[in-house]
């Protein structure tokens, strides 16, 4: 177990690397950002980070390098007097957002913080390891031996795996520093789309991060169980996920989608910036925010490729409400038309290497044949139609023939698309091109299409738009929360007298102290020890003989080397050595390998080898060979799985404790 100081140490350094980038990027936004650069700085400069780092890695220098530009960056605008201490008291604001969210999260993470083999923990824990073995570009696929990790967008991992070193934290701690990260980053981006678009009770913006659905409310009141009330509030539209942020977040698993969810909401309020202050800057400040814009869409590809699909449209959309309301201005259209090119161009090499990869699972749209069932659907959207119904009224008094829409749907089959686009017309009735409209449209225009189309890959028949349904529905979360929560605080700051600032800063720590509650009482608890954030500490008491295993071979073994453990499907205990210590494995999680390398891989005759390796022994050296394996690790889910029979010569036994036995290959 990595000892509790080191634990402290790494969250100190990981912190003071993030607010370093910040501190020394805010200066430079002010022209397009204006008074929300300071805040936006924590997202903006962790973006800038991961895009030079992953230069470095792909023309091979050490990603410390990278500090170089910060600290250019910051001596330049400290001897050109950008800094200003009014101006940074001012704005302390931004430091406790960020801080508090990093704070609740980490509390969630110290209480569970287990790299279990739940959900995909593991999977995400080894793309880490292996990126901060090697910080290489394209990191090498731990669960592939020989392969690359081109055939899954990593850049979430690789940013956090970045922030890791630059802390000099382990991995397995490293990992449980993830989800408070992104959780922080998305409080301020969050906080900053208040701030510049509400006059009083700014914080609200921040609520899309812990909004639940109707079905968790509903869960909650029949019962069924802690675990059990999380679990069936996200997957409640039948065969289909339907995720939001507060469960990914208590959850745990740091997936490519919550990974990325902060850069949602960064470029979300980004559009808001463009729509409202667009008139008003400079022509410098209107290029860089195209440029802001334009990194931040092209890191979503390789961040997770889903949320681009959604958000090229929703900037293409944006771009065009704004240019036709400016005036058809030619000096407007070159930037706006930069902002595409620019995010293509900015991680082209990377954009090259997924698409060029060879097989892919992904076979186009395709029309849904059975549409979300209106209960079903009104478990995870109820909140937002009714808020939206609210707002318009005034459009429903004008146009009430607009009820048939739904009724009309309904007979056809199609309720749910009913409601959808029963609430976008609402929207459209506003006549409004204020971000809290138009995202609005825009979130339910994604929900109206989902239960027509679906983007088809390897899920089979039954669960074949499961992950259209959660990963575009999951974007739409961030659109229609962020759209419904700007329309209650504007009903509320002309409603509710402003708070005190003394009083304001004490209901603020009492919240803060009532999440903190809920999250160690109502939090979702897997039945893994906590109190620490070593996320490979319950091996100690579950699985104590692999502990000792793992962590020997974690001292020995050098990045890359390949290590032979037991092969089965996925969403279990096998690939845990892995997984622990990001070291290339033959095969892992034999589905999710076979699912990535669709038509060019051969997950499968990975796994038959593996079996002969421990089976044959007169195969076992042959096969360690032909993929380059320097150990073989045997404990119980090898001797569970295989009958075990290694050959006498060959193989040094290295380590042996407790059922466990380790043996290296032989020069």
């Amino acid at each position: 177990m990595v000892p509790p100081e080191v634990q402290i140490l790494t969250v100190v350094l990981w912190l003071i690397v993030m607010k370093f980038c910040q501190m020394t990027t805010y200066p430079y936004l002010k022209p397009a950002v204006g008074n929300l650069s300071y805040g936006l700085a924590y997202p903006f400069s962790i973006l800038v980070l991961t895009f030079v780092t992953w230069y470095l890695g792909l023309v091979g220098l050490p990603v410390q390098l990278a500090l170089l530009v910060f600290v250019t960056s910051g001596a330049y605008a400290f001897v050109s007097k950008k800094y200003d201490k009014t101006e940074i008291l001012k704005n302390l604001k931004w430091d406790l957002v960020f801080f508090g969210a990093f704070a609740l999260m980490l509390i969630s993470r110290f209480l569970t913080p287990g790299i279990i083999p739940s959900g995909e923990k593991f999977m995400d824990a080894a793309f880490l390891g292996s990126i901060m073995l090697s910080p290489t570009v394209t990191p090498l696929d731990p669960w592939y031996a020989g392969g690359e990790l081109s055939i899954y967008y990593y850049l979430g991992h690789w940013m956090c795996g970045v922030l890791g070193i630059l802390s000099n934290g382990t991995p397995t701690v490293v990992f449980n520093l993830m989800l408070p990260t992104v959780f922080a980053l998305a409080a301020v981006s969050a906080y900053a789309i208040g701030v510049l678009l509400l006059k009083r009770h700014q914080w609200i913006s921040m609520l899309v991060l812990i909004l639940p659905n109707a079905a968790l409310i509903w869960h909650t009141i029949v019962g069924g169980g802690a675990v059990g009330i999380w679990w069936a509030s996200t997957r409640v539209i039948e065969n289909t996920i339907n995720e939001y942020p507060m469960f990914s977040f208590l959850w745990g698993d740091p997936h490519a989608h919550v990974l990325g969810c902060f850069n949602q909401l960064f470029f979300l309020c980004l559009l808001a910036v463009l729509l409202v202050r667009w008139s008003t800057l400079s022509r410098t400040g209107k290029y860089l925010l195209c440029v802001m814009l334009a990194l931040s869409l092209g890191t979503m590809p390789a961040m997770n490729s889903w949320d681009v699909m959604v958000y090229a449209s929703v900037y293409l959309v944006t771009a065009a409400v704004l240019w036709i309301k400016q005036g058809h201005s030619l000096h407007d259209a070159v930037p706006l038309a930069l902002v595409p090119v620019l995010s293509l161009a900015s991680y082209a090499p990377f954009l090259y290497t997924m698409l060029s990869g060879g097989g892919t699972s992904v076979q186009g749209f395709f029309l849904v044949t059975t549409p979300s069932p209106f209960n079903e659907f009104l478990g995870v959207y109820l909140f937002f139609v009714a808020v939206f119904v609210v707002f318009c009224f005034s459009v429903l008094k004008k146009y009430p023939w607009l009820i048939a829409v739904p009724v009309i749907f309904a007979i056809a089959g199609y309720a749910s698309a009913g409601v959808a686009l029963f609430c976008i017309l609402l929207l459209i009735g506003k006549r409004s091109s204020s971000p809290e409209v138009l995202f609005g449209i825009l979130g339910m225009v994604i929900v109206f299409l989902m239960e027509f189309i679906y983007l088809k890959d390897y899920m089979g028949d039954v669960n074949y738009r499961m992950n259209t349904v959660f990963k575009f529905g999951f974007c739409a979360w961030f659109m229609l929360g962020t759209s419904i929560l700007l329309m209650i605080g504007k009903y509320a700051e002309n409603r509710f007298a402003e708070i005190p600032k003394g009083r304001a800063v004490a209901i603020a720590a009492i919240i803060f102290v009532v999440l903190a509650t809920l999250i160690g009482c109502c939090g979702i608890q897997l039945g893994y020890p906590g109190g620490t954030l070593d996320g490979a500490a319950w091996l100690e008491s579950h699985h104590p003989a692999d502990a000792a295993g793992i962590a020997y071979l974690a001292g020995i073994a050098s990045p890359g080397d390949i290590v032979v453990e037991a092969a089965d499907g996925s969403y279990a205990y096998n690939g845990r050595v892995s997984a622990m210590t990001g070291l290339p494995t033959i095969v892992g999680w034999v589905g999710h390998e076979s699912g990535w390398r669709s038509g060019v891989g051969d997950a499968g005759t990975r796994w038959s080898d593996v079996r002969m390796i421990y089976e044959d022994p007169s195969k076992t050296i042959s096969l360690m060979d032909q993929y380059g394996a320097k150990y073989l690790f045997v404990g119980d889910v090898e001797q569970e799985l295989y009958t075990v029979n290694l050959p006498d010569e060959g193989l040094t036994e290295i380590f042996t404790a407790d059922g466990v036995s380790i043996y290296q290959r032989n020069n």
